[in-house]
């Protein structure tokens, strides 16, 4: 563990309001202070890309609070099936199709 980084994030939350959102010098990566639970401080990363004009791409992004979640997350975006499933909604953009029936939808 880098004991500087963990200083420089503990010196930062002590000026920050919980849910306020920290840049970090990794794009996209934001630093969250979440509310005290009990007397354990919650500590989460945002990945929110940047747009062209450096904001965020969404208004909120995928939380994360442990190493575990993150390899999680990125086994399941690195199916090419789920490339193949985006590139065809885009292509469906602005369609009403099955906006009656939600079940499971097999891919």
């Amino acid at each position: 563990m880098d004991n500087r980084l963990e200083s420089k994030i503990k010196e930062t939350l002590e000026n920050v309001k919980p849910w306020q959102r920290v840049p970090t010098s990794l794009e996209g990566v934001f630093l969250i202070k979440a509310p005290t639970r009990g007397d354990q401080e919650s500590i989460m990363v945002e990945i929110n890309p940047l747009d062209e004009f450096g904001r965020p791409i969404k208004r909120r992004g995928i939380f994360i609070q442990q190493k575990i979640q993150l390899e999680r997350f990125l086994d399941v975006m690195e199916k090419p099936r789920l490339m193949e499933f985006l590139e065809t909604l885009d292509s469906m953009a602005g369609s009403d199709q099955g906006k009656d029936k939600v079940g499971t939808l097999e891919i």
